[in-house]
């Protein structure tokens, strides 16, 4: 395709920022439409950019070609770690379960992956009381969010593209004066066309402010996920729970909520924690976020959380396409111009955006 065409991408989250990177390289015009600025807009549940852990581990999404998307994107990943981009570090992560679970797919894809049973005599995060029976552990890419999304953004712009702050309706999508429309609206996306593969997850993040970094023994970032079985921490309708941690520049962020359900007039209306329910500022939480992490962190680091009592918490929705649809990658042609799709990410938009990013790039040259 001709350079000097002028590309739209709806969206200004992390897959928007990601193709528009990607496509600014390649001397395509670039213009970015977003009801949201990705870091003056207020709190929105619904723009999922605003709350990632952002570990480089491809969780909770589906399709056909995630390794391929993966590993594209963990190359990418490295190159930007490589020219030192601001906010990108390598944590030595633990996925820890209370029961048994079978090696992940993704095990040859991470690099100096080791399972449970080479490590369990040595060091390795733990609660106290709920004892872990499998998992693994390996080197992975972070982005600490509050550095490497203003970051990102501010390389965009800098690279020519342009931001038009609209709020998109379906009569408007025909009227779009671009020669061809990247859609990356995630929920907001999945509505403009009638898609209704969809998932929603509700999630929430606790910070920890000022808290100190958790290291291993040996000097390494550490983070990790806790699986401590459904008797411990599950939703209303039987649904396991686990909690992670990682360290960010500002404190650690907790999380650990997966709870599926949809939004009627904004209020959300499906799975509940079983646990009790905490308030931090004006967003509840389940308590076992914190009383898990904290057990955790205090048994294995020797840091006491309550001695961190700048907090702040919330509450996003993380969309997700169905599994006998997966991830949309794809282009069609729509009101006489092409249109190309990229959404339903879940809970892997960060890890994915690059290597989503380069499929773009290659539908739009095709």
């Amino acid at each position: 395709m001709e350079k000097n065409k002028n590309i739209g991408i709806i969206g200004c989250g992390i897959s928007g920022l990601s193709v528009a990177y990607v496509l600014l390289e390649r001397d395509f015009n670039v213009t970015l439409v977003s009801q949201h600025h990705p870091l003056h807009s207020g709190p929105d549940p619904k723009f999922a950019s605003l709350y990632p852990a952002a570990s480089i581990i491809p969780h909770s999404v589906f399709g056909e070609n995630i390794p391929e998307l993966f590993k594209m994107s963990q190359s990418f990943f490295e190159e930007l770690y490589d020219q030192e981009f601001p906010g990108l570090s390598v944590f030595q992560h633990y996925e820890l379960f209370n029961d048994i679970k079978e090696l992940p797919w993704y095990k040859n894809l991470m690099r100096n992956f080791v399972a449970f049973d080479d490590f369990k005599k040595h060091f390795y995060p733990r609660h106290p009381s709920i004892p872990v029976s499998s998992g693994w552990r390996f080197n992975c890419y972070f982005a600490d969010w509050g550095i490497y999304l203003p970051a990102l953004f501010q390389k965009v712009m800098e690279m020519g593209a342009e931001l038009n702050l609209q709020h998109l309706n379906k009569d408007d999508l025909p009227l779009l004066s671009y020669d061809v429309v990247i859609n990356c609206g995630g929920l907001s996306g999945a509505q403009l066309f009638d898609d209704h593969a969809a998932l929603l997850y509700r999630g929430h993040l606790l910070s920890i402010q000022d808290a100190p970094k958790l290291t291993s023994p040996t000097g390494e970032l550490v983070s990790f996920n806790f699986s401590p079985g459904k008797q411990h921490y599950s939703t209303q309708n039987d649904i396991p729970q686990d909690v992670y941690c990682y360290s960010r520049q500002d404190g650690w962020v907790f999380g650990g909520s997966r709870q599926m359900g949809n939004i009627r007039n904004d209020v959300w209306q499906g799975d509940q924690a079983m646990s009790d329910k905490i308030k931090v500022g004006d967003v509840l939480i389940p308590a076992k976020i914190l009383s898990l992490n904290e057990g955790i962190i205090e048994h294995s680091f020797g840091i006491k959380t309550r001695n961190y009592l700048k907090r702040k918490a919330k509450m996003g929705y993380r969309f997700i396409r169905k599994k006998d649809n997966g991830l949309r990658l794809e282009a069609e042609e729509k009101f006489g111009k092409k249109f190309i799709h990229n959404y339903g990410h879940g809970g892997a938009g960060v890890t994915l955006s690059w290597g989503c990013a380069l499929k773009v790039a290659e539908l739009l040259e095709s």
